[in-house]
């Protein structure tokens, strides 16, 4: 404290400066470790909206077609979740599924308003795929009673107001309507306030899900609602798929476009939408990398590394890294499954993969870092997992 120079301070100044410290270890001293505040409201509220794991179970069944259900969720206490953290409309809940000794992590998109969570209730909705284990699993196993465990919701396929433009045109195909059902009844329920248009293809009226509940919200002022059938005629229905010429009706001076569905579907509308020349800011979407087709399908030898241990399994070329990783059990963090919330990120040792993973950094890229879940092998791997 001598050495200190002090100049342009009073006097009076200079002695309480100099005097500080002790000040404060008396002030230290004095306060019983005991009365600490060690947890705060930020904390509580912090791990109600981002709980690590949250326990439900399945309180009611709804079969919207043949192929494909809506899993009513509610907390279960028993496990300790007494209540389910809110979402944003379009965002996804993780579900962590144990079949045979393999644990299988699955993203489905919430298929209700975000007010649903207020009553502690959670809606999924599952497409059965022909080769689909956890979907399959879903349909054969699981009934009203079943328990299991999902992860805060996540993702960024949500509207927002700084962002994105007023009006919306929401694209759809098949099961990737249920990101705009939640949307839609967010504006029914006025969560949320911006114009939505929902053009919704299907091969058929039987493949349209949410058709009732569809119906019913496009009464709103700020929701319309269009089928395109692609492979069935009808009066009442456009035929044929999405085109400039179904969209331009529903444009305004300035647009936001949101698409979900399969593969086929992004292909199309790629090419439709670069007529527009938008910023790239105004299309969002919301890829299933399940979907992709990958033109080499042959297996390939795939050594993985964890902390402590190391596996050599098989992986064919059709199905992604962390896929095979999962199938022969070996636990490997991941969320998304569509290369967005990097959970996974691995270093790729060696090897040649095939990816659609356009959000991977720049200098994860140059230093070899992977998504398994978005990611194809195309020849023999070695992959280490993150610790």
């Amino acid at each position: 404290m001598n050495d200190l120079k002090l100049d342009g301070l009073g006097k009076k100044e200079r002695l309480k400066f100099k005097n500080l410290s002790k000040d404060r270890e008396k002030v230290m001293a004095s306060t019983p470790l005991d009365n600490i505040k060690v947890d705060y409201n930020t904390n509580e509220i912090a791990r109600s909206l981002h709980p690590k794991l949250q326990y439900v179970k399945v309180i009611d069944i709804i079969n919207e077609s043949s192929d494909v259900k809506t899993f009513l969720l509610a907390p279960n206490e028993e496990k300790g979740t007494k209540k389910l953290a809110y979402f944003k409309a379009g965002q996804y809940i993780s579900v962590r599924i144990r079949i045979g000794k393999c644990l299988y992590k699955r993203p489905y998109t919430l298929s209700c308003s975000p007010k649903l969570a207020l009553n502690n209730r959670y809606t999924i909705t599952i497409k059965r795929k022909e080769e689909g284990v956890v979907s399959n699993h879903f349909f054969n196993n699981i009934t009203v009673g079943s328990s299991f465990v999902v992860s805060a919701p996540s993702g960024t396929f949500c509207y927002e107001r700084i962002r994105d433009a007023k009006n919306v045109i929401a694209i759809a195909g098949g099961s990737g309507i249920t990101p705009f059902i939640s949307m839609a009844e967010a504006i029914n329920d006025q969560l949320l306030n911006f114009n939505l248009t929902i053009l919704y293809g299907a091969k058929t009226r039987k493949d349209i899900i949410f058709k009732e509940k569809l119906d019913k919200l496009s009464s709103h002022e700020k929701i319309k609602v269009k089928y395109i059938l692609s492979e069935e005629e009808s009066d009442k229905y456009e035929t044929g798929f999405i085109e400039k010429e179904t969209i331009d009706p529903y444009l305004v001076e300035e647009n936001s476009f949101f698409v979900c569905g399969p593969m086929e579907l992004y292909k199309h509308i790629n090419e439709v939408l670069k007529e527009y020349n938008l910023a790239k800011k105004f299309i969002r979407t919301d890829l299933f990398f399940s979907e992709i087709e990958v033109r080499r399908e042959e297996n390939f030898n795939v050594k993985v590394i964890t902390k402590d241990k190391e596996f050599n399994i098989t992986c064919n070329g059709k199905e992604t890294l962390l896929s095979a990783i999962e199938k022969n059990g070996i636990l490997a963090p991941s969320s998304c499954h569509v290369g967005v919330c990097g959970l996974c990120r691995s270093k790729l040792i060696s090897g040649k993969i095939k990816t659609f993973d356009s959000d991977l950094r720049v200098s994860d890229k140059n230093l070899n870092y992977i998504h398994p879940c978005s990611s194809f092998p195309e020849s023999d791997i070695v992959i280490k997992l993150p610790n």
